[in-house]
């Protein structure tokens, strides 16, 4: 069993590795051999505890991700197991994270946005908002990106950084409307209570992804937007009925249904149809999904174990007989 930090995994693993893990795992929730432990929670006072985990056949692997927010910046751990039980692996796992995370975005507008898209608007410029840029960017044809924030400060330190890293055209804008004139595929990566897309900037053949709606409090589209999706997907259902606050908004205003909600991983798998005009509207609604840190896990201790690095722990991570 070995120990990854953080400076590991990021010098391991990178973008190109996490659009090939999430791919994997979202493919086998399509066909049927990955599965996820949805998102669980414990409160101690101010803090909250957090669960998840996943299976993914095809990498006969199995992970567990756990992590304490509440109390400032959170801390997140990753536990990789083998398909015999043993535990090859305990890695520091903020990084890993943040790259699925922008991966499955990317996979999302490559399976659904327009194929001559071009334009992004990125609403947000955080941590997560790079790779949520990025994961785009290497899976489309993307020329240009609009970037908003509340912070004008981070939106231009955001365009001079991506804009010097991937030779790319980046206009940090003043409002939302700046951000999403004109783009063909548009991202919200925030943690707003309040939905920042409305109905009336709903745009013909642009793909919509609303990529920061992981608690039953945040909203990034009003409920009225999401009846104006001709298809709509998200990553994990049961996780949605529990925290998803774009779609729980909208299925308690009664403006759509659950019905109406679809698997990005039965679009990937072949077994729901994606895109079928130019003028449609996609969305993608993420709430993030133990598979992919477990293929992307796996990958990141492969290329560890080739190449000697992690620190062995001085314990066995193997099972132990008759135990259940």
């Amino acid at each position: 069993m070995i120990f990854l930090t953080e400076d590991d995994v990021n010098e391991l693993v990178s973008m190109d590795d996490a659009l090939t893990a999430v791919r994997t795992a979202l493919d086998g929730q399509g066909q049927g051999t990955t599965n996820n432990a949805i998102r669980s929670r414990a409160r101690l006072g101010p803090l909250n505890l957090n669960i998840l985990g996943g299976a993914v056949d095809e990498m006969q692997s199995l992970g567990a991700k756990i992590y304490v927010t509440g109390s400032g910046a959170a801390k997140f751990w990753f536990m990789l197991f083998a398909s015999d039980g043993t535990c090859d692996a305990l890695m520091e796992a903020d990084r890993l994270g943040q790259l699925r995370t922008g991966a499955a975005s990317g996979i999302s507008a490559q399976s659904l946005a327009r194929a001559d898209a071009d334009v992004l608007g990125l609403i947000g410029s955080g941590y997560q908002a790079w790779t949520q840029a990025e994961a785009i960017v290497r899976s489309s044809n993307i020329s240009k990106i609009q970037v908003f924030s509340r912070s004008p400060q981070n939106s231009q330190k955001f365009a001079t950084d991506f804009s010097e890293r991937f030779s790319l055209s980046v206009e940090p804008v003043t409002s939302v409307e700046s951000a999403i004139d004109g783009a063909d595929i548009v991202v919200t990566m925030t943690s707003s209570h309040n939905p920042i897309i409305e109905a009336s900037h709903l745009r013909p053949g642009t793909h919509y992804v609303f990529a920061g709606s992981n608690n039953p409090l945040n909203s990034e589209a009003a409920p009225a937007v999401l009846s104006g999706i001709d298809v709509l997907v998200t990553d994990d259902l049961d996780q949605a009925r529990i925290e998803g606050g774009t779609l729980l908004r909208a299925v308690d205003a009664g403006t759509i249904g659950w019905e109406a909600v679809g698997l990005l991983g039965d679009v990937i798998a072949g077994k729901a149809i994606g895109r079928e005009s130019e003028n449609q509207t996609t969305a993608f609604i993420a709430h993030g999904a133990g598979s992919w840190d477990t293929a992307l896990g796996r990958i990141a201790f492969e290329k560890a174990t080739a190449q000697g690095r992690g620190v062995v722990l001085p314990i066995s991570g193997g099972v132990v007989a008759g135990r259940r």
